[in-house]
């Protein structure tokens, strides 16, 4: 159940993981972190001490989050304030070229791979 302080991609989260009929500990599983790193990710603090500190997620742990609940990614990490605020497409194509390159070429190749993957897809659907 969520509560009023829940941040938003927090709610995001546990609403998918509901409607998936997932644990905490099977999403944590499927997400490849651990169980008390979900349960961070969907409250948003971690309580060091005594003490409520929101958390700082990285957009990667987000978006293992969001694969393992089956919920789109950009959402997320919209939600967590994280996604790119772009509007121009030409400074969108940009930024995606400049991150490709920063990879290692066997990441690279992984990532054409996965764009690939959507293309097709988009083209289907």
């Amino acid at each position: 159940m969520t509560t009023p302080q829940q941040w938003p991609a927090g709610q995001l989260l546990q609403h998918a993981r509901e409607r998936e009929g997932l644990s905490k500990a099977e999403a944590a599983r499927r997400s490849r972190l651990s169980e008390s790193w979900w349960r961070r990710l969907e409250t948003g603090i971690n309580i060091r001490d005594g003490k409520k500190i929101p958390i700082t997620p990285t957009p990667e742990a987000l978006a293992k989050a969001a694969q393992a609940v089956n919920l789109p990614i950009n959402q997320v990490l919209e939600a967590a304030g994280l996604a790119p605020e772009r509007e121009n497409p030409e400074d969108l194509q940009a930024e995606a070229a400049q991150l490709l390159k920063a990879l290692p070429m066997s990441l690279q190749r992984e990532a054409v791979a996965y764009l690939r993957g959507l293309t097709v897809g988009s083209r289907q659907g």
